[in-house]
């Protein structure tokens, strides 16, 4: 009998509910941990190496700042198949996990209405340092399904301060946005980018679907 794949499990559970705890401590914005196996990050990939992909604009630039980028995307990525088998699994485990946690650290139930697959080539230069937009409440996912890169965080935009994220193929990393633990402006979202894109990347995110922002 096949492996089930995206299943509620208690381990999972306590694992995210670990990870969220120690995200909502004062100066942490990032997080990693083992969530996924062998046999999902497989299906992932296989289903991911049949979508459709663009060229991404190569420098994005918002109120004066310039982000560059080196891959390819697939956006909005269908959340279909094992794709909402991973979106649902997320969702649940973390509605599951903040439900016992006292006060619940999330201002508005988790929906990832928002679905991105990055593919980056071998000696990419990957994409600048940047935050996550301002219309993404909550939490945001990514999950590296291939390659070889460095996901990082950084103090200053300049990547002063700059810590490796450990996104090994299994594992899910989980930043902080705006209404997590109570957190506003700025400083609720990560600064972060990837390079060293040596053996490729192969990625997905997902985030809340935006909220009107004023």
């Amino acid at each position: 009998m096949p492996e089930a794949l995206f299943t509620m499990a208690p381990q999972r559970t306590t694992a995210m509910k670990r990870a969220l705890t120690r995200l909502a401590a004062p100066h942490r914005r990032a997080i990693s941990l083992d969530f996924l196996t062998a046999s999902e990050i497989d299906s992932l990939r296989d289903f991911a190496g049949i979508q459709h992909y663009r060229l991404a604009t190569p420098v994005i630039e918002h109120k004066g700042r310039r982000v560059s980028q080196d891959f390819e995307v697939c956006f909005p990525a269908p959340r279909q198949g094992v794709f909402d088998g991973l979106a649902g699994l997320l969702e649940n485990t973390v509605a599951a996990a903040a439900v016992t946690m006292k006060p619940s650290p999330l201002d508005i139930p988790l929906e990832l209405g928002d679905f991105a697959i990055q593919r980056y080539p071998a000696g990419s230069t990957g994409i600048g340092i940047h935050r996550d937009g301002k219309r993404y409440r909550g939490l945001v996912f990514i999950i590296t399904l291939a390659g070889q890169s460095r996901l990082f965080s950084c103090s200053t935009r300049e990547g002063e301060g700059r810590r490796t994220i450990d996104d090994r193929p299994g594992r899910v990393v989980i930043l902080s946005a705006e209404g997590y633990a109570g957190r506003e402006g700025e400083d609720a979202r990560p600064l972060h980018g990837v390079d060293r894109v040596t053996g490729g990347r192969l990625s997905l995110g997902f985030r809340c679907a935006p909220v009107a922002t004023s």
